[in-house]
């Protein structure tokens, strides 16, 4: 078991947690388009690497466009005064087919720029092909061309430390930007949308603007998750976002548990922390869990009873305390 390779599959895992995060716990909004939306950014990401935009390039576009499917979901929510999740699952569903038209295909992956490879040839002379006529053979010295292979990806997937370290460059990149933008004026109102819808409109503030910027940038983030994840494993799957948001859930509640109470840069590292320990007792499931009859189809069940659970404990805590309180 390569801790290395598990850390780095849990900085990717971070990046749509922290999507997930902005949705639920920022803005206070359910929003299970992330399932769509991080296949999306995968799709988005590898399409473009086939039309020669650079892989950085690729990964900006996918978290805009996975952003509109966000956009979409606040304008079924706001416009239309569907329930959130109800507005999220059509444009998950949505999404499915959006992604199978983008990959042409229910997976695509990610293209390798082969301009210099080391190959051997023989050298063709009138010769040759006067002797090919008669089918004789005769030997010409062979002559070397110097190629070398270069893979669009960035990440080598060798667990040499650079994959680990470009993943957390971007990561603590994107939580520094995300976190000075929660600092803003606009960033106080979405917090506080989020802790009091209706006291944030009487204030006059739009609140369709609010609930569209949460989305967009929740979104927006999975996108990101998606596309990195394309590039580290190679490929991108129509079914490789199924229960991601749940996932994430699991990977937020941990990372709450562990690190909630510092209230380090407004909780944006409990996603985070909460996926790369998710991914080291996962990997420690699927290792030593055979001894006892798990199994790996059994991982999704096991993450949403833990959220149960968790869930669970923290009301029966709250209910507690207001009694104490009376």
């Amino acid at each position: 078991m390569n801790l290395l390779g598990i850390a780095e599959q849990g900085l990717i895992l971070g990046f749509v947690a922290l999507g997930v995060f902005m949705s639920f716990r920022v803005i206070d909004l359910a929003d299970l388009t992330p399932d769509g939306s991080y296949v999306l950014g995968g799709a988005v990401t590898v399409s473009l690497l086939y039309r020669g935009i650079p892989w950085y390039y690729a990964i900006i576009c996918a978290f805009i466009i996975t952003g509109i499917s966000g956009f979409f979901t606040a304008v079924l929510y706001n416009k239309f005064k569907m329930n959130s999740l109800l507005a999220s699952i059509l444009i998950m569903t949505m999404l499915y087919s959006v992604n199978l038209r983008i990959m042409d295909g229910p997976n695509i992956s990610v293209p390798k720029d082969i301009s210099e490879e080391t190959v051997l040839y023989s050298e063709s002379t009138s010769l040759d092909n006067f002797l090919g006529d008669l089918n004789i053979s005769a030997e010409q010295p062979d002559k070397k061309e110097n190629r070398k292979t270069e893979y669009v990806s960035p990440f080598n997937n060798l667990s040499d430390g650079k994959d680990f370290l470009l993943l957390l460059i971007i990561l603590l990149f994107s939580i520094t930007v995300l976190s000075v933008f929660l600092k803003t004026d606009f960033g106080i109102l979405l917090r506080g949308y989020g802790g009091n819808k209706e006291g944030v409109t009487s204030l006059g503030v739009n609140k369709n603007i609010l609930s569209i910027t949460g989305l967009f940038i929740g979104n927006g983030f999975a996108g990101i998750s998606g596309g990195i994840f394309s590039l580290y494993a190679g490929f991108s799957d129509v079914n490789m976002g199924q229960g991601i948001v749940v996932t994430s859930l699991a990977a937020i509640i941990i990372g709450e548990i562990l690190i909630s109470r510092f209230n380090i840069l407004y909780n944006l590292l409990c996603p985070v922390v909460g996926a790369v320990v998710y991914e080291i007792l996962l990997s420690f499931a699927m290792k030593y869990g055979y001894k006892i009859g798990f199994q790996p189809g059994d991982i999704k069940l096991l993450t949403s009873f833990f959220i149960v659970i968790v869930i669970g404990f923290r009301t029966l805590e709250v209910k507690k305390w207001l009694k104490l309180k009376m």
